[in-house]
This record gives C-alpha cells, sequence and structure tokens, in this order.
C-alpha cells in the first residue's frame, strides 16, 4: 500500500507543508510583493504536497494533452483525468469540494510539476480552493489513519481542519 514505508516524520513533513497554509493563506489579498511571492510559494508547495498526499489516499490524476474548457463542464473535465480509484473517492465529496480538489490537483500536476506538458497552464485554485482541500485531504487522511501506523503518531494539530476565513469565499482572487 502506498505511504506504507512513511514514518511519523516522513508524515509530519508532509502536514508541515500543509501547516503553512494556515500562516500564509492571508497573504492572498497583500499588496506586498514580499508576501505575494511567500503566498505563491506556499500555494505551490501545499498543491504538490496535495498532490503526493492524493496520491498515497489512491486520488491520481493525469492531465497530459486534456484541453480543459473554463465553462461549466470543467470540473467534469477535471474528473475525467482521474483514475477510477481516484473518481469513485472525489465523487463521494460535495460538489464545491469535488471542484476545488480537482483544481488544486491539476494545479500541483499541471502548472507546478508539470509545465511543459502544453498549453492552458491556467488554473482556478486559490484561497478558498486550498483551504477547502487541505481540509478534504486531512479529513481523508484521518479516516484512514489505521491504514498507515505511523500516520497515528503525527502530532494531532497536524489533522485539525483550518477554519475558513470571510475572505476565503468562492471566486476569490488567486495570484
Amino acid at each position: 500500500m502506498a505511504g506504507a514505508n512513511l514514518r511519523t516524520t516522513d508524515w509530519e513533513h508532509r502536514l508541515h507543508v500543509l501547516w503553512a497554509w494556515r500562516i500564509c493563506r492571508r497573504y492572498a489579498t497583500s499588496g506586498d510583493r514580499d508576501e505575494g511571492a511567500t503566498y505563491r510559494a506556499v500555494l505551490d508547495g501545499c498543491a504538490i504536497t496535495v498532490r503526493a498526499l492524493c496520491s498515497i489516499i489512491g486520488v491520481k490524476c493525469r492531465f497530459k494533452d486534456k484541453p480543459l474548457s473554463n465553462g461549466q463542464n470543467r470540473t467534469q473535465e477535471l474528473l475525467g483525468c482521474c483514475n477510477e480509484t481516484g473518481k469513485t473517492l472525489v465523487r463521494t465529496l460535495p460538489q464545491e469540494n469535488q471542484r476545488c480538489l480537482l483544481e488544486v490537483l491539476y494545479l500541483g500536476n499541471r502548472a507546478v510539476a508539470h509545465p511543459k506538458d502544453g498549453q492552458g497552464l491556467d488554473h482556478k485554485a486559490g484561497e478558498h480552493e486550498m483551504t477547502s482541500t487541505i481540509n478534504t485531504v486531512l479529513k481523508w487522511l484521518t479516516e484512514r489513519k489505521s491504514h498507515w501506523p505511523e500516520l497515528e503518531h503525527v502530532r494531532k494539530e497536524f489533522l485539525e481542519p483550518i477554519a475558513p476565513t470571510p475572505s476565503s469565499a468562492v471566486g476569490a482572487p488567486s495570484l
């Protein structure tokens, strides 16, 4: 099983990256260049970490050579790029959580990890989407702790959900 070889410190390293979002998400609307750069770095780092954790959970998507629209079917187009296990798990989420998760996975996969794979690197992942996605992944990990004994030993606060902020409303701008 994926993740079986991860030690507690390995889990905590990944969850610590996601923890940074709790602090840096407030920089999304900052006019400060340095805070904007930190926001972008943490957004991208969290997207890659979410992608890795989702892969361990069984949600894997392949976006190469998959042109996406910006219309109403975008979430379905993104879902069509997921493996069957991933589709099944993602479909259990409320629609908005599906959209958020898939946009973050698209950011982590296409825009950050594989920009060479073609055009259309635009993503729709900002503060709201990342917060929602991190909470989804933390919930999935918490529900599956028994699959990974070392995950049982991480500090409990690493698996606590992030409270939404008023500014993390749907459609908030992303940098």
